[in-house]
């Protein structure tokens, strides 16, 4: 059955056939702010109902249970295509969302890490629903899919995309939302989507700028720093953000994995409430230079400024629409996502 058969079955089913245990367990899950959850339980009936020789539970190809499959290169080439076509992001908007810790183990396990009781109680769920699943027949996973699919076409559209707010060409968008989203709290994940916006919009083309999930983890993963610039002459740059005061070892610590990376510049790119509590920062230069590498510093307002006054409406369109899709790549929270969708929908509507 294909999804889009699936999506037309499951409009407003109450799943009160199901058991209430798990109509509770699926619902709680697909409305949780937790969206991988949502997601390893979405892929997780997804495969229950097509494919019945694979474990619902299985995250990894290296599990060691009969039927194991890569739970995340199935989410990749078939959930968020998907989903983005027609979910509108009512999973989330994630691009990749099995990066995430909880959903880096081979199998879900209720003895699985979990960071909170909250995290625990969303593990304990799913494993619940996954596990009820695999132990029932097809009609019943069927039952179990579909009403997670109803929970999911419930919830508001959360695709971060400038489409939804209608034809922007004549409209005149100017630069407050830009800095309201750069100073809002967001983790980090404002400033990475801003700078990130700036260096594909001004730097040379053949520039490949790539801002790595928030989710990953330096040591598991092949980043170098928040985003790395790949130049099309070969050479490469490794830009560590900053949101808050950061200290010389910090500096010290990026540009002796960037070097020995082979990689030979270095920029930390602060955010506003970052600047306060930086030091001489030309006699730091001058001491990597002298070991190969060349380290700078950017003001992500500053850059942000400059980007305003080179621009017009037309191309702030375009420069708003590579900040929402930053903000999938790097897997932003749905928090975040309304937060910038708020601030530019106001902004258009103050114009």
């Amino acid at each position: 059955m294909r999804l889009q058969d699936f999506l037309v079955a499951s409009v407003g089913d109450d799943g009160l056939s199901l058991p209430a245990g798990m109509r509770e367990n699926i619902a709680t899950v697909i409305n949780s702010d937790r969206k991988t959850y949502r997601y390893m339980l979405f892929v997780g009936l997804l495969v229950s109902v097509t494919d019945q020789s694979l474990h619902p539970r299985c995250l990894q190809q290296k599990a060691t249970c009969d039927g194991a499959f890569n739970a995340r290169s199935l989410c990749a080439a078939v959930v968020v295509p998907f989903e983005k076509s027609t979910l509108k992001g009512r999973l989330g908007g994630s691009c990749d969302p099995y990066v995430s810790n909880p959903a880096r183990l081979p199998m879900v396990e209720k003895n699985n890490d979990a960071k909170s009781a909250l995290d625990r109680d969303h593990l304990s769920r799913l494993y619940d629903v996954l596990e009820y699943a695999r132990n029932s027949g097809l009609p019943e996973r069927k039952k179990l899919f579909q009403y997670a699919f109803s929970c999911v076409l419930a919830r508001p559209a959360e695709e971060t995309s400038l489409v939804e707010f209608g034809d922007l060409g004549a409209s005149s968008l100017g630069s407050g939302p830009f800095f309201d989203f750069l100073e809002a709290h967001t983790q980090g994940a404002s400033a990475v989507a801003v700078i990130t916006m700036f260096f594909r919009m001004f730097y040379e083309k053949g520039t490949h700028v790539v801002a790595h999930p928030l989710t990953e983890s330096g040591a598991s993963s092949k980043e170098i720093g928040d985003i790395d610039l790949k130049f099309k002459d070969g050479r490469a740059c490794a830009v560590e953000v900053k949101t808050k005061a950061f200290s010389e070892t910090e500096i010290n610590h990026a540009c002796e994995k960037a070097f020995r990376s082979g990689v030979h510049r270095v920029i930390f790119a602060f955010g506003p409430d970052a600047e306060k509590g930086r030091w001489h920062e030309g006699a730091l230069a001058s001491l990597w230079s002298e070991k190969g590498v060349e380290l700078t510093f950017l003001s992500i307002e500053g850059a942000l400024s400059v980007a305003m006054a080179a621009s017009d409406s037309s191309m702030r369109v375009k420069m708003a629409e590579e900040i929402a899709q930053t903000l999938n790549e790097i897997n932003a929270p749905d928090g975040v996502k309304s937060v910038f969708r708020k601030l530019f929908t106001k902004g258009l509507a103050r114009e």
